[in-house]
């Protein structure tokens, strides 16, 4: 490169950093953060995988509904970050994915009691005459009730492991459907199992939808990518409600540039980076990597803002998840999440 052209590039580039500095893109930290629990069934105890217990329920709502934190719909906290505005102290968001019907019996029930926003997340091909699920007729009775109606794709598919004609066929024949049985289509999408790429992120963004959700643990704030947003999941097993308490009081963590942009690897085990907002939290930031075998060993090394961790083995096939906290200089745990799908 001549090195005028050289001077030109790094001039350029001071420009560039210069107005993300002003705008605040690259502030010393987030200034928003989000919460959002995911559940699937309640007192189903045939299903402890994906059910909490009433007790677990009772507990997590008398938790969240306590003044030090502010539950609101996901469309306002993504509207809100999306247009740079303020979210409350402790904002968290509650999500219900598949429709089961303990949903309508026993979930909603509790959460209209106590004034709590909902999106229930749909597959329109799996309650179509199942009496495990709720249907049509009660989707629009919820809706009517407040309940916001999200979509899920039609045949709840792995969707890395079909063709992305047949994805697009997904989201299609369940925007069809919406359309027919509520006279709308959804603006926010789940990505089923939490499983997804990048040119299946593409797609949904081609549709219109103004959010995408995942399974994975971590707190939503404006670093995050809008098409592949974190939610607690919550079940018999991880729905003690010290574990909810921790994960509402929670903050975001301001991550960019990571890799592997696809969250369905090729590479594996994958070589993964990320840049921190904050480099002085590179100090005290861990990470951690799990798979269907447990913990897999890692080295983690820091180059100032940049993190860059190696895995002593490949991941095992399926989901496996990445979780990284540090604690502020306020005391507070900041959680950033990932999902890598091989």
């Amino acid at each position: 490169m001549k090195l005028h052209n050289y001077i030109l590039l790094l001039f350029l580039k001071s420009i560039s950093l210069t107005f993300l500095l002003v705008s605040g893109t690259f502030a010393n930290e987030v200034k928003n953060s989000a919460t959002v629990f995911m559940y699937h069934k309640f007192g189903v105890s045939k299903y402890p995988s994906t059910s909490v217990t009433i007790d677990q329920l009772n507990s997590h709502i008398e938790e969240l509904t306590k003044e030090k934190y502010t539950i609101k719909s996901l469309d306002f906290i993504i509207d809100t970050i999306r247009n740079d505005g303020d979210l409350p102290e402790n904002t968290i968001g509650i999500s219900v994915d598949d429709a089961d019907k303990s949903f309508l019996e026993v979930g909603w029930p509790l959460f209209k009691k106590n004034n709590i926003p909902v999106t229930l997340f749909v597959t329109t091909g799996t309650i179509a005459n199942n009496q495990k699920y709720i249907n049509w007729d009660q989707i629009r009775k919820l809706k009517e009730e407040g309940v916001v109606i999200g979509a899920h794709s039609h045949t709840h598919a792995h969707m890395p492991d079909i063709s992305i004609e047949e994805v697009r066929n997904e989201i299609e024949t369940s925007n069809k459907i919406f359309l027919k049985e509520l006279g709308e289509i959804p603006t926010l999408f789940a990505f089923p199992y939490g499983e997804t790429t990048d040119e299946i992120i593409k797609l949904v963004k081609e549709y219109k939808f103004k959010a995408a959700f995942g399974q994975h643990s971590g707190i939503i704030n404006e670093t995050s990518n809008m098409y592949y947003l974190p939610r607690f999941s919550l079940n018999e097993r991880y729905g003690e409600i010290d574990r909810v308490k921790f994960a509402a009081s929670s903050k975001g963590l301001g991550v960019y540039d990571f890799i592997p942009q696809n969250p369905t690897i090729k590479q594996n085990p994958p070589f993964i980076g990320f840049s921190l907002l904050d480099d002085k939290k590179a100090r005290s930031l861990d990470c951690f990597v799990f798979d269907s075998k447990g913990q897999v060993d890692r080295e983690i090394y820091k180059f100032n803002e940049r993190i860059e961790i190696r895995l002593a083995r490949e991941l095992s096939p399926g989901r496996s998840r990445m979780n990284c906290t540090v604690k502020d200089g306020e005391g507070n745990w900041r959680w950033f999440g990932h999902q890598f799908y091989f």
